[in-house]
């Protein structure tokens, strides 16, 4: 994820083969290392599905208006599938992980935010090094997402969390995010309230952001685009035409990376648009309901771990924004946002599992009196 970050955040279709080869090497090295290969259910699940998704944009081609267009998508999700498969393996400090790298990444922005000033040709805006405000806001509300649990410990890590706190607080000022705002608040929320053991309150943070964004999405299906845009910018729009590209073909898509082309059909303001600035309803529009699904089965399993158990409540806030930011945004096409999502998600899984091993910190002691030696 931190290498992805200085490489425009991984959004040139040349860092997707060396990110790809650099997880597969994590995951044969850990692999070694260990002398033995777990993976739950859940975490096969994920990448079979994600797997799929990448099989399903491939495929896409053979019915899609610009056949060449699916192939750099179905690239890109290898790219996830191959992240899922080295935290799989891996297992380990991935929380730490992540938090590191996003906390270093921050830093840069605003080392060099104090250093060189505001660009002056990209404006005032914060976003090196990813190159896009808004994805270095969806990684600073990530991580704000995470530190919030860090508050909670004892004084020494609670120092580190201001600290944390205070770092991914001013990338986001900086940054100017609306939807990195939204998605930090979410985020924290949920992971607050399940560290404090309110499984059902998280539960209800998480329906209501998700009710928040089915509508937001849902309501620019009709005629009130123009309305909405008036009040939420341009993605209104976006939305609008990804809706249309869907009546076109609800099952199976139009194919993989079309909705530059349906928005240049349709183009209702005049901007240049190549994605529809929502992981869930650009899915649908290109691949269709198969695609969809895929893609729930790749990213729901962590989240309904979390919400069951009440697992990782940190990690389950840092994913939780990450989903929700997704879903207003191109993060999709940004894979050092996406990484350090799945990453959360991961380690949620990695400590579920960890939970009900004999030597986990779940297990109780009388049961593991009772658990047979192999």
């Amino acid at each position: 994820m931190l290498l992805l970050s200085f490489v425009e955040g991984g959004f040139s279709p040349s860092a997707w083969p060396p990110a790809i080869a650099f997880f597969l090497t994590a995951a044969a090295l850990a692999a070694i290392v260990h002398r033995r290969l777990e993976v739950t259910r859940a975490q096969a699940l994920c990448m079979a599905a994600m797997a799929g998704l990448a099989a399903w944009a491939g495929l896409s081609g053979q019915w899609s208006p610009v056949p060449d267009a699916a192939w750099p998508e179905a690239q890109r999700t290898l790219v996830y599938v191959a992240a899922i498969g080295a935290a799989a393996v891996v297992a380990g400090s991935l929380l730490k992980g992540a938090l590191a790298g996003i906390a270093l990444v921050c830093t840069y922005a605003l080392g060099q935010r104090l250093l060189q000033g505001p660009d002056s040709v990209d404006g005032s805006l914060l976003q090196e090094p990813l190159g896009y405000a808004n994805s270095l806001g969806a990684l600073a509300a990530i991580g704000l997402a995470l530190s919030a649990v860090i508050l909670r410990k004892a004084s020494g890590r609670r120092l580190l969390g201001w600290a944390l706190f205070g770092l991914f607080v001013a990338t986001l000022f900086l940054t100017a995010s609306r939807g990195g705002w939204l998605a930090a608040s979410v985020g924290a929320a949920l992971a607050l309230a399940l560290a404090s053991g309110r499984v059902t309150l998280a539960r209800g943070v998480a329906a209501a952001a998700g009710v928040l964004l089915a509508v937001a999405l849902a309501l620019p299906a009709g005629g009130l685009a123009d309305d909405l845009a008036e009040h939420g910018g341009d993605r209104p729009w976006y939305w609008h035409v990804a809706w249309q590209e869907v009546a076109d073909a609800p099952l199976i898509g139009r194919g993989a990376g079309t909705f530059e082309l349906s928005w240049l059909g349709q183009q209702p303001i005049d901007r240049s648009v190549v994605d529809a600035h929502s992981l869930y309803l650009e899915t649908l529009a290109e691949l269709g309901v198969v695609g969809l699904v895929l893609l729930a089965l790749a990213l729901a399993p962590p989240l309904v771990v979390a919400l069951r158990h009440g697992r990782a409540p940190a990690a389950a806030g840092g994913y939780v924004a990450f989903l929700f930011h997704a879903g207003i945004d191109w993060d999709w096409e940004m894979p050092a946002v996406t990484v350090a999502g799945l990453l959360c998600g991961s380690a949620i899984l990695v400590a579920a599992h960890g939970a009900r091993r004999p030597d986990g910190p779940g297990f109780h002691p009388s049961e593991r009196r009772n658990t047979p030696v192999s």
